[in-house]
């Protein structure tokens, strides 16, 4: 087999799989945006600390967190250095999906885990296609995987 074979068959390789994951992550974040259109909204930091303590009763999560409201967007759930975890909502984005989807993060460890890597391209990939579509599954089906 020559350079040039093998050449186009890699550069073929990598456009379908360019392809296949982006059609994945649309896939996933089209489910998502779907699920959140159709939540309850959250206005204030007194509507997201009922939800947050309901969803993570439904959950059966028991690391604890604080909640905070933005009014500007925000839709994370990371580990502070005391070892606690926040969940961070707010903007267009202030919906009880995008709290069951961060209080699921939590849980399963995805915040811990992208602490214990130090490679950040690693990282996003454990978080695109492994950590991320586990979160949606709960977000949208509450399947917990």
């Amino acid at each position: 087999m020559d350079p040039n074979e093998i050449f186009e068959y890699v550069t073929e390789g990598m456009k379908w799989l360019a392809i296949g994951g982006g059609t994945y992550l649309s896939a996933m974040g089209g489910l998502s945006a779907i699920e959140r259109l159709f939540s309850e909204r959250i206005n204030s930091q007194e509507d997201l600390d009922r939800i947050a303590g309901e969803e993570a009763k439904k959950l059966g999560m028991n690391k604890p967190f604080n909640a905070k409201f933005h009014s500007s967007f925000a839709g994370s759930a990371p580990k502070l250095e005391d070892g606690t975890y926040e969940i961070n909502i707010g903007g267009f984005a202030a919906r009880r999906s995008l709290v069951r989807h961060e209080l699921y993060h939590i849980h399963r460890g995805h915040s811990d885990a992208l602490k214990d890597r130090q490679n950040d391209f690693i990282n996003t990939l454990d978080f695109l296609f492994r950590c991320e579509p586990q979160a949606i599954a709960y977000q949208v089906f509450r399947l917990k995987l």
